[in-house]
Parts: structure tokens; sequence; C-alpha cells
């Protein structure tokens, strides 16, 4: 099962840009640990800044850890993958109809569901 720190490890491995955005967001936190929807909103709003340079085959991995984190049994991390990534994501790629559309076209079905229902609320 793919845990929280799993899912960090996973995608900082797939993403330059992501793992830069997690080494900010830890020196902001020091000493101490950023909560995770804090540090989850960082990486969502990295992959959508990015995303235009980052290429299609790595953002076609970005993206299927993002899909495979929305099913995890863990509830935690699908919490915090929805509240945090998912909804900065979308916000910072909606600002721009040609990448949210590009962003839209690689979210799987529960991320895409989710994104659609927070940004009609």
């Amino acid at each position: 099962m793919m845990g929280c720190e799993d899912f960090v490890n996973l995608l900082v491995a797939a993403s330059g840009g992501v793992h830069a955005a997690y080494q900010e967001v830890l020196e902001e936190w020091q000493p101490g640990e950023p909560p995770v929807t804090t540090l989850f909103a960082a990486l969502g709003d990295r992959i959508a800044e990015d995303f235009g340079r980052a290429g299609v085959d790595a953002n076609r991995r970005v993206f299927s850890l993002i899909e495979q984190a929305m099913e995890s049994s863990d509830q935690g991390l699908v919490t915090a993958v929805a509240t945090g990534l998912i909804e900065a994501l979308a916000t910072r790629a909606v600002r721009s109809e040609s990448v949210w559309k590009e962003v839209a076209s690689l979210l799987g079905p529960r991320s895409l569901h989710h994104t659609e229902a927070w940004l009609a609320a």
C-alpha cells in the first residue's frame, strides 16, 4: 500500500521540478516538518508551473502517480493528494485554457472527477 511518504518519494524521483519544490518546502519549515497538505499544495503548484517544460513522458509518470494515490486504500493519502496537490494543480492550470486542457487530458478518472467537482464548487 502506498502511503504519503512513498508517494512523495516516487513523485520527487519522477520530476526535477517537483524535487526542487520539495526541497524548498522542507527548507522553509526547518527544523520542523511541513503539514502534508501544505507540502502537497506546493508540489501540485510546481507540477502545473513546469507542465509545458516537463515533457510528455515526465508528465505522464507524474499524473499516473497522482491517479495511483487517488486509488489508494490509504484515506490520509487520498485526502492529502485531493485537497493539497490536485486543488493547487487545478488552480494554477486553469489560469491558461491551453494548459488546463492538456492537464485535464492526463488526469486519471478519480483525479479528474475530484478536480471538476472542486472547480465547480
